[in-house]
């Protein structure tokens, strides 16, 4: 009953029947700790609701291991003992959900305008294809550096990586734009590449040295306050470097590859020869003007 709610000294009078039929008072067989309840309780449409925070030893785990370890198999046996139990990863697991799930739109967009913008440059669809190949290069350069520096990846590690991908492409539109440039002034298809190879190393090279050497001091600070910035400049400094390397030695050969592809579709299209400089854009567009300029 309420009254005899009231006043804790009600304890002392309780009393527990035992198996063999005999009452006992309460503090001879039980253990009673004094603790503060709740203060209040809350409820969200009509259930109870608790929350419960911890924080994370970063020397043991991280906090995506333990949400991924808890939903697996902690809370599926705790939902058996307690039918009817609902969670969900507040906080900020629920940041995290609501950037990646921004960036499931906005990331394809930005692709897709990255290779509009470069396809209305070089007046070609396959040429911004090679470019954009060294994106998922810089990817995993990105990942690469995070297992050397041994970080764990992060959203900021995303939020890098999508970074990266808008800089990772300038390299290439440096090289095939100056690879395009020979051509138009007619030299031939492997010296107009060796040649872009050459001119345009000492720009890749300083262009990326320089991001790189600025990020050097977010990548080796000790400071507590930069600490959560370190996995995006992770991402972004040594994917870049992965990155570049690879525009430097594979680029040139892709270029070379699809040109083969090009002249064997058009022989197999049309039949008979094709020189290597015919089948690229630059040169097309280069006899277009002459043509409209003569006309």
């Amino acid at each position: 009953p309420r009254i005899d709610r009231s006043y804790l000294s009600v304890l002392n009078d309780v009393r527990i029947r035992t198996p063999q039929g005999y009452e006992v008072p309460l503090f001879t067989v039980a253990d009673v700790e004094f603790v503060p309840g709740f203060a209040n309780i809350t409820r969200v449409d009509g259930m109870r609701r608790v929350v419960v925070s911890a924080e994370v030893d970063t020397t043991k785990a991280n906090s995506t291991e333990i949400t991924m370890d808890l939903a697996e198999n902690f809370l599926p046996t705790l939902r058996k003992k307690y039918p009817g139990l609902i969670w969900s990863f507040e906080g900020p697991q629920q940041t995290s959900r609501e950037a990646l799930g921004s960036l499931k739109v906005g990331f394809p967009l930005a692709l897709l305008g990255i290779f509009l913008i470069i396809s209305s440059i070089f007046h070609s669809y396959s040429q911004p294809v090679l470019v954009m190949l060294t994106i998922p290069f810089g990817v995993v350069g990105a990942l690469i550096g995070h297992l050397l520096f041994g970080i764990t990846v992060t959203l900021m590690s995303v939020f890098g990586i999508v970074a990266l991908a808008g800089v990772v492409v300038n390299d290439s539109i440096v090289l095939i734009e100056c690879f395009n440039a020979n051509l138009s002034s007619g030299m031939k298809f492997m010296d107009a590449l060796i040649q872009a190879g050459r001119r345009r190393f000492r720009a890749i090279f300083l262009t990326t040295s320089t991001t790189f050497g600025g990020l050097v001091g977010l990548l080796f600070t000790r400071d507590m306050q930069s600490q959560f910035l370190k996995p995006m400049a992770v991402s972004l400094a040594i994917g870049l470097i992965f990155a570049t390397t690879v525009t430097l030695v594979l680029m040139p050969s892709l270029v070379s590859i699809l040109n083969d592809i090009k002249r064997v579709l058009y022989s197999l299209k049309k039949g008979g020869f094709i020189s290597p400089e015919d089948v690229e854009p630059a040169l097309a567009l280069m006899k277009q003007k002459k043509e409209l300029e003569n006309s």
